[in-house]
């Protein structure tokens, strides 16, 4: 149980670390202006979170709570919603704001590479969200499966 723990904090320090060499840029430029912080951070988490659940199920603490796994499976449907609606959000603002209109004092091409970064790394990290929300539930299901049926993770 000690490894578990060990590896839980280890996943954790990384996961934080992420976050704050990819939000540095944007928070470095333009400071307390974007408005998508909190949803921007929270696509890298849950990236970042369940690809570790998926890819190293055996190493977690929950790897042989079967009631946590089934609460998981169920638990993908509002983060898959909260996700999607996050990029709506994300994208409207995009449409009918622009990224430009909160990076007023920066140079003309400072504002060009950073809009590229922001948008690109949103995408990415919403798309890992949604993809790794998908595949999070069916690890589940196969996890819950090989325990029942197999006696291992």
């Amino acid at each position: 149980m000690n490894n578990k723990f060990t590896f839980f904090i280890i996943s954790w320090v990384i996961t934080f670390l992420i976050v704050a060499l990819v939000m540095l840029p944007i928070y470095s430029q333009i400071g307390d202006a974007y408005p998508f912080y909190v949803e921007n951070i929270a696509f890298i988490v849950i990236l970042v979170s369940f690809a570790r659940f998926i890819f190293l199920t055996k190493h977690h603490w929950f790897s042989h709570n079967v009631y946590f796994k089934v609460v998981m499976v169920f638990a993908m449907i509002p983060v898959l919603l909260y996700v999607v609606d996050n990029l709506w959000d994300f994208q409207a603002f995009m449409d009918e704001r622009g990224i430009g209109s909160i990076m007023q004092n920066i140079s003309a091409d400072a504002q060009k590479s950073l809009a590229k970064y922001i948008k690109a790394e949103m995408t990415f990290f919403w798309a890992g969200a949604f993809v790794g929300s998908i595949a999070m539930a069916f690890r589940m299901m196969h996890s819950i499966f090989s325990l029942m049926h197999r006696g291992k993770v």
